[in-house]
C-alpha cells in the first residue's frame, strides 16, 4: 500500500530528528571542526548521501543542531519556572538539575558550543540571539516574582540574575573538571559520586546564598529593573 502524504511527512521528520541526534553525538565527541558528515550518517544509521539530501552541507546541519539545542534549553528553563511552588525551591531544583547532569550530552554540547558559535553564525545573528535573551529574562522574571513574595533578596533583579547565572556556571565548570580528574584516576562511578557530593552541595549552597534574603535583615532593595 503506497504511503500517503502525512506518512511521508512523518518519515521525513523522523529521519531528520535521527540525523540531528547523530550530529549531537558526533559534536560532543569531536567538536565542529573535526566532525564529518560520514560520522553523522554512521551515528544516525543512515547512508551518507541521505544526510546530504536533507542538509546541503555540514554547516547547515550543525546550524540546525545548534538552533534545536538552544530552543530546547529555552523551553526547559521557561517550563521549569512556570511550575507551581515557591521560587526559592524552584531555583534550588534548577541548580541541582544542572549539577546532576554534568555528564549528559546536552551539558557537553553547551560546553563546546561557545567555541563554535562564531564559526556557524554571523555577528549580526549572534547580537539578536533569542535564546540568550530569553534565558536571562526567564531567570530575572523568576527572581522578581520571588522578591514580591519575600522569598528572594530584594535588589536589582538584573544584577542578581547576572550574579546567579555566573555562580551557577562557575560551579558547573568546577564540578565538571573535578569529575574529569577523578575519571582520569580510574575511580569507579560510585567513588566519583561520593567524592563529588560535598562539592555539589557547596556549589548549590553558594548559588542559593546569593538569592536568599539576609537572615534577620529587612532590605528595601534597589531598582528591580
Amino acid at each position: 500500500m503506497p504511503r500517503n502524504k502525512e506518512q511521508n511527512k512523518e518519515i521525513r521528520k523522523r529521519r531528520r530528528e535521527e540525523m540531528i541526534r547523530g550530529a549531537l553525538k558526533v559534536y560532543v565527541e569531536k567538536g565542529y571542526a573535526a566532525a564529518e558528515i560520514g560520522d553523522v550518517a554512521e551515528r544516525a544509521g543512515v547512508a551518507r548521501g541521505l544526510v546530504y539530501y536533507y542538509f546541503k552541507d555540514k554547516r547547515t546541519l550543525f546550524r540546525e543542531l545548534f538552533n534545536h539545542m538552544f530552543e530546547m534549553s529555552k523551553n526547559h528553563v521557561q517550563s521549569h519556572f512556570c511550575r507551581e511552588g515557591d521560587i526559592d525551591r524552584l531555583m534550588e531544583e534548577f541548580v541541582r538539575s544542572m549539577y546532576d547532569n554534568i555528564q549528559s550530552e546536552s551539558s557537553l554540547f553547551f560546553l563546546r558550543a561557545r567555541h563554535d558559535l562564531r564559526e556557524l553564525f554571523e555577528p549580526e545573528e549572534l547580537k539578536q540571539w533569542n535564546w540568550r535573551i530569553e534565558y536571562f529574562r526567564t531567570i530575572q522574571r523568576a527572581l522578581e516574582k520571588g522578591m514580591e513574595a519575600g522569598r528572594i533578596r530584594r535588589m536589582s533583579s538584573k544584577l542578581l540574575a547576572m550574579q546567579f547565572i555566573g555562580a551557577l556556571m562557575h560551579g558547573f565548570m568546577h564540578l565538571r573538571q573535578m569529575n574529569e580528574e577523578l575519571r582520569e584516576q580510574g575511580l569507579p562511578e560510585e567513588e566519583i559520586a561520593r567524592q563529588i557530593r560535598q562539592d555539589t552541595e557547596d556549589a548549590v549552597a553558594c548559588c542559593m546564598s546569593l538569592v536568599s534574603p539576609p537572615a534577620g535583615v529587612k532590605s528595601n532593595g534597589g531598582d528591580k529593573s
